[in-house]
């Protein structure tokens, strides 16, 4: 086996790691997620987010802090990943004061709030959740870091009751696209790849690989565990990513 051969499969490994903690983030969020009519949204028209609110772990999502309050009775905060995890805090930095953030919390309904400000904080960074009616929004900063937080600041404004009804999260769908997406790349460059003696190398990699995702699908693994092992590959690799 050839040098280049050696290095193209370290390099799909360490994309199918990455794969596997979004086929975990979308397969796992039906279970996290609960029932329609039941689970909480943010919405945010500004950079397309239209997204559940879980409590479990960012990981799954965007957060919902447990020791802060829930819409209409004081300070929510909510936490979400800018890379990997579904990105769903990816454009949080384009919001600007005034823009507008709905949360449709059951039980409570629509609750709006206006964009005050946006801060950089360090990431051990002490937030009350004692500051009234304010919505919170939390992320790492700057892209691809956790050395700061970008905190985005909301004042509330309007309540009003939930007057349709949402269907079932089809997420789940997502993480099988990336899992046959994975499948296919890995097909056609073994196809194309140029070491006619390496092609089948490259093929039962593929293979491999793919069986390791779709058994992330349907036995999700702790995205903890995943992002350890992808920097411990990356560190014996000398990639340093």
């Amino acid at each position: 086996m050839k040098i280049s051969t050696f290095l193209i499969i370290a390099g799909m490994i360490i994309i199918s790691f990455y794969a596997l903690v979004e086929v975990n983030y979308y397969s796992a969020t039906q279970t996290i997620n609960q029932k329609p009519g039941e689970t909480p949204y943010v919405i945010i028209p500004k950079i397309g987010v239209d997204q559940t609110i879980n409590n479990k772990s960012v990981d799954y999502g965007i957060y919902h802090e447990p020791q802060s309050a829930k819409p209409g009775s004081g300070t929510v905060v909510l936490f979400g990943h800018r890379t990997l995890h579904g990105s769903p805090f990816l454009k949080l930095d384009q919001l600007q004061a005034g823009d507008n953030i709905t949360l449709e919390w059951p039980g409570i309904g629509y609750v709006e709030y206006i964009v005050e400000n946006s801060t950089i904080v360090p990431a051990d960074y002490r937030l009350s959740v004692e500051q009234g009616d304010v919505l919170f929004l939390i992320t790492c900063y700057p892209l691809g870091s956790t050395k700061e937080r970008l905190m985005i600041e909301a004042k509330q404004g309007k309540m009003y009751p939930i007057k349709t009804s949402r269907v079932a999260n089809q997420q789940q769908y997502y993480a099988i696209a990336i899992i046959l997406a994975f499948m296919v790349c890995g097909t056609v460059l073994s196809y194309f790849y140029p070491v006619k003696e390496d092609k089948i190398i490259i093929f039962i990699a593929t293979v491999a690989l793919t069986f390791f995702l779709v058994l992330g699908y349907f036995f999700p693994t702790p995205a903890g565990a995943i992002e350890s092992n992808i920097s411990q590959i990356t560190n014996f690799l000398g990639l340093g990513f």
